[in-house]
């Protein structure tokens, strides 16, 4: 039986939100585009596409955590449990103006590929492009800040 492989450093979350959001990439172009009105055609990819990019985005957000707070990777999963978790976690960090630029990225993610892109079935391709270059956003933010091995 094959053993799970669980990240267990910065730089590994880091490259499985990297993963994630191609992953979530490749789906999003099974949805097909209607040129005449700006929308994804199909809803199914569209969605299952927005869940699986906002999940890079944390993981990107995880990644940083471990990495300024010192936090392994079971404990940021017990300390990161709702969208609330991750805002007060990283409103607590030093990081400059990133922290600040990411707690809004994070808000867009949130609200454009969470609530609109999975759970609500928001089309519109503009949209879910821009919430998909904010995720592409935070994994380059955090990246500056973790210590490659």
């Amino acid at each position: 039986m094959a053993k799970v492989k669980i990240p267990e450093t910065p730089a590994e979350r880091l490259e499985l939100a990297k993963r994630y959001l191609q992953n979530a990439k490749d789906m999003l172009r099974m949805a097909g585009i209607n040129k005449e009105i700006g929308f994804y055609e199909d809803v199914k990819y569209v969605s299952a596409a927005s869940g699986t990019a906002y999940l890079a985005a944390l993981e990107a957000l995880r990644a940083l955590l471990m990495e300024k707070m010192g936090w392994d990777s079971d404990g940021v999963k017990k300390r990161t449990k709702d969208i609330g978790s991750y805002r007060k976690a990283l409103k607590s960090l030093s990081i400059g103006k990133d922290r600040d630029a990411l707690l809004y990225l994070l808000r867009d993610v949130y609200n454009i590929l969470h609530l609109g892109g999975y759970y609500r079935e928001l089309q519109d391709k503009k949209a879910i492009d821009s919430g998909f270059e904010k995720v592409a956003k935070i994994i380059q933010i955090v990246e500056k800040h973790i210590t490659q091995p």
